[in-house]
């Protein structure tokens, strides 16, 4: 449990007057995606400007995975997303820490993370632009400003930080403070129904930018097998609850979409696209071919395998990690049961 800093009961007070302050000057906004009233005190160039301010700091306490290719990558797929979204008029950055936590989250104003550790476990491309979908979803519809709005009082400190940045008051650790603040409120995951929103959208942004929707279920379905992932507790899954709720509901969208497309298609005498989309698995894991993984003071390497007539994840964990008992492990990264026959000739990823 965490405790207050001494003197910070006194600094309360002043944060939320000035938070309560801001409160006249901003009202109800319109939400962008269902395009209802809703209680918002965050401007949008405030929004953009706590976004910006918390950058550095997030980039700073996780790392920044240097591997230019990959960033490069996440970037194209996250910016052709971006382009079908219905909030494609702000810059959005995409950026990939270096951490071992499974995990993707947005800031405010279009800033996006994913960690080598939910890479790790992802294996083709339709599945990280899934959950580069969502996290669009959450900044297309304000979700963190919206977030900040309602809890108001923990995030005192963000706004105020905000606000004296905007006055040039010179508070460099002010704004370091909030960033964290904000960063912390975003790590308790947002409410089911703007997840279950994020998650609506980001199937219909996957349709629009060509790929398979229902991908991104294998990722979910992968997580649930695990309480205790490869290196830590899964804040995937804590920051981003209800897995099977979604993926039920991914399930019956993607059928919607499709419904429609392919009437609009019968309508307009246009032939109808491929009913799969794009999936990329070559392409995504040569991407990712090598990346780190687990804790950096117990650091390993993925690496791509092909698979030997008669292998078994069993053998391969014997062989590559001295025991079998890592074949669960094994099957998870690769989305597959752990008993699962192993197709000779096929890529999977191993680690090292």
């Amino acid at each position: 449990m965490r405790t207050a800093r001494p003197g910070a009961r006194f600094l309360w007070p002043m944060l939320i007057a000035c938070a309560i302050a801001m409160l006249p000057a901003a009202g109800c906004m319109v939400n962008p995606v269902t395009l209802q009233q809703q209680f918002n005190i965050v401007s949008e160039e405030r929004e953009i400007s706590i976004g910006r301010n918390a950058h550095p700091q997030i980039v700073e306490y996780f790392g920044y995975y240097h591997n230019q290719p990959l960033q490069s990558y996440v970037g194209r797929v996250g910016r052709k997303l971006v382009t079908v979204s219905k909030r494609n008029d702000i810059d959005y950055t995409f950026t990939v820490l270096d951490s071992d936590m499974v995990n993707a989250f947005a800031l405010p104003g279009g800033y996006i993370y994913i960690t080598r550790g939910l890479l790790a476990m992802l294996n083709n491309e339709a599945e990280m632009a899934g959950v580069l979908a969502h996290e669009i979803g959450h900044v297309v519809g304000r979700d963190s400003a919206a977030l900040m709005s309602q809890n108001m009082l923990a995030q005192a400190a963000v706004l105020a930080g905000a606000v004296g940045a905007a006055a040039g008051g010179g508070g460099g650790a002010d704004v370091a403070a909030a960033s964290m603040q904000l960063f912390n409120a975003l790590m308790l995951g947002f409410s089911r129904e703007r997840e279950y929103l994020a998650d609506e959208q980001s199937v219909d942004y996957m349709f629009a930018a060509g790929y398979d929707p229902v991908r991104v279920k294998d990722f979910m379905m992968s997580l649930s097998q695990i309480g205790q992932g490869p290196s830590g507790p899964q804040q995937y899954m804590m920051t981003h609850p209800f897995i099977f709720d979604r993926v039920a509901r991914i399930q019956a969208r993607a059928k919607v979409v499709r419904t429609m497309q392919d009437t609009m298609g019968q309508l307009n005498a246009t032939p109808v696209a491929a009913a799969s989309g794009y999936v990329g698995a070559d392409a995504y894991l040569n991407y990712i071919d090598g990346i780190a993984y687990g804790p950096k003071d117990d650091m390993r390497r993925l690496q791509l395998y092909t698979v030997r007539r008669g292998d078994t994840f069993a053998q391969i964990a014997r062989r590559n990690l001295g025991s079998a008992q890592y074949a669960k492990e094994l099957a998870i990264l690769n989305g597959m049961p752990e008993n699962a026959p192993l197709v000779p000739n096929a890529t999977i990823k191993v680690i090292h």
